[in-house]
């Protein structure tokens, strides 16, 4: 009798799961998704294939065929399947939908902005818009379109490489799109670990465990490239998740990851061209998404080619030896080797008395000097850097750590990034990325020391313009468990507005 009883359970128990599978997979089906890309049907667009580049046939095949198979799986897979041509979209379509996903650019709302002096000298540049500032619809980006589509929102899915293959790698497979509501458990193969990996680090082992996402790639055909973002300041902000790497420009690159409401799927291929496995991941990301509607951004990354501190600063320490100099002066002396000895030639015939034209005297004018480590050292550690330790190696090692919590970036007028050293941090001896430099800041405000110095320091790195230390003082009280620091969104302290 006792057996029975347990027996009637366990059925119980199965019947509720099976119906509980059923009812969410039904409840999955439902999940309304737009497609954006392009239609067949459609003539192609004047500029198709320019922007990116590509073999003429395989964009051809690839403009045939990727609307059919989207089409086709997602119909497969949800009831409420909708698919618009790019230049047919609108931003309110999103609005009416659980999840977009944009496999192709749309038409700009903005036009991208060049404006030069009278020397023809770029003064102002600004790319184009295709979505506004407040678009928070859940969105997946389907490889090169995510860069620009995401960079007037504030998207950290930038352009780091438009070069990524078929296979990723430093999977997260406890991540929710490898496990619900398929289980996925992906099929690792040990593949060459790319020869500019071990160029930038020789101690990463000779093959590494990769998973194949798509049947075709640029290794083995014709197929288009997709796109990673920078992994630099991925992380800095409780808004992102990283999720995986892949075969392309570098290790730490994203292939796929979600930054707020966008994500990433840096892979080119259309579910044709996907794997099995691959099929499935996508499935859940589609289902994993629909949450994120309306969720927005916390951290803005409005410049994509922001410095971020540590890894820069890392490099530049890998770079400024003696060897690597020693290394240009010969490779430099190589490439000149004829004008040095034209040069010279010119030099004799001019100390002998022979007069020179006028094109042998500006040939000499413009002769550059064999480089000095002087010369490669302000060449290549910028102005600040080199004002206060000049050629001395180990003395721009040492200025570096002295000042490394110091530092923040800063745009220059001719569209450069450079890190420079925040003298009033440096007075004040406090980094700007722990929180001791808001109260710091706070603590002088309310004695009334300093208190230029603090106010700016406060300005800089906050969001923040309260004009009493009551005001800063209520404010960090109130926010301090959730406040963050970005560099990536700007060398600022935010609030993380998650629940």
């Amino acid at each position: 009798m006792k057996n029975l009883v347990i027996v009637k359970l366990l059925v119980c128990v199965l019947f509720c799961s099976v119906i509980g599978v059923a009812n969410a997979q039904e409840s999955n089906k439902d999940i309304k998704v737009l497609y954006v890309g392009y239609n067949p049907e459609k003539p192609k667009p004047e500029n198709y294939g320019r922007v990116f580049g590509g073999a003429p046939e395989r964009l051809e095949k690839d403009y045939q065929t990727r609307w059919p198979a989207f089409k086709a799986y997602l119909e497969e897979h949800f009831t409420s399947v909708t698919c618009v041509d790019p230049r047919d979209y609108k931003q309110e379509m999103s609005s009416k939908v659980d999840v977009t996903i944009f496999d192709e650019l749309t038409t700009p709302i903005k036009e991208e902005v060049k404006e030069y002096d009278t020397n023809g000298k770029l003064v102002k540049y600004a790319k184009s818009e295709y979505l506004t500032s407040d678009y928070k619809n859940a969105t997946i980006f389907i490889g090169k379109c995510a860069p620009d589509l995401g960079r007037s929102l504030g998207s950290k899915l930038d352009w780091h490489c438009y070069c990524l293959e078929g296979d990723a790698q430093s999977l997260q497979t406890q991540h929710p799109i490898f496990n619900t509501p398929n289980k996925v458990t992906p099929t690792m193969v040990m593949n060459p670990t790319p020869k500019n990996w071990l160029h930038y680090d020789s101690s990463l082992p000779k093959q590494m465990k990769m998973w194949k996402v798509q049947k075709l790639s640029a290794k083995n055909s014709d197929y288009v490239l997709g796109m990673v973002s920078r992994g630099a300041g991925f992380l800095d902000s409780p808004d992102t998740e990283y999720i995986c790497g892949a075969e392309c420009k570098s290790i730490e690159s994203v292939a796929l990851g979600r930054h707020g409401n966008l994500f990433l799927w840096g892979f080119s291929g259309s579910p044709d061209i996907m794997t099995e496995e691959a099929k499935d991941v996508f499935f859940n990301t589609i289902v994993y998404m629909k949450q994120f509607n309306g969720a927005g951004l916390i951290a803005k990354k409005m410049d994509e080619t922001i410095i971020i501190r540590d890894p820069y600063l890392d490099y530049r320490k890998s770079k400024i030896t003696l060897e690597n100099f020693e290394t240009y002066k010969v490779d430099w002396l190589k490439y000149n080797e004829k004008s040095i000895a034209r040069a010279d030639e010119l030099k004799k015939q001019k100390a002998e008395g022979k007069k020179l034209s006028r094109i042998q005297e500006m040939f000499l004018s413009k002769q550059k000097s064999v480089p000095t480590i002087e010369i490669w050292m302000e060449e290549n550690v910028g102005e600040e850097a080199f004002n206060a330790v000049g050629s001395d190696i180990k003395a721009y090692y040492t200025w570096i750590e002295e000042n490394r919590e110091f530092f923040y970036c800063i745009h220059t007028k001719d569209f450069r990034h450079v890190l420079s050293v925040d003298k009033d941090l440096k007075q004040l001896a406090v980094s700007n990325r722990k929180i001791e430099v808001l109260e710091k800041c706070i603590g002088l405000i309310s004695k009334g020391e300093q208190t230029d110095i603090a106010n700016r320091v406060l300005r800089k790195y906050t969001m923040e313009d309260f004009k009493t230390a009551k005001e800063w003082k209520k404010w960090l009280k109130k926010n301090r468990s959730k406040l963050f620091f970005t560099e990536a969104g700007g060398y600022k302290w935010l609030i993380n507005t998650l629940n």
